[in-house]
């Protein structure tokens, strides 16, 4: 396993100033995923950016855990019809030359 690609969540917490409450709540939503190592709690690294949008959405516009939920779904959907867009008119380019 490479450790490089691992961050002890106490650890970032500790640094962050982010209580362990937020990151509670962002497993509790399945917006990120943690590993336990040797009894420890650890996040992947790609998950950090993450926590840092959802953790400034909360602290900053006071957006609850639930809106923030409803935000990424939107997100999601959002990105999944701008890639079939974008597939669209890569198609449609065949057809116009």
């Amino acid at each position: 396993m490479d450790s490089e690609n691992f961050i002890l969540i106490e650890h970032y917490c500790e640094q962050t100033q982010t209580p362990i409450d937020f990151i509670e709540d962002l497993l509790e939503y399945g917006m990120i995923e943690v590993q336990l190592i040797e009894n420890k709690t650890y996040v992947k690294s790609h998950y950090i950016m993450e926590i840092e949008r959802i953790y400034r959405l909360r602290q900053d516009l006071g957006i609850n855990m639930e809106g923030i939920d409803s935000l990424n779904h939107m997100l999601e959907k959002i990105n999944r019809l701008e890639r079939e867009l974008k597939l669209l008119r890569n198609r449609l380019t065949i057809y116009e030359h």
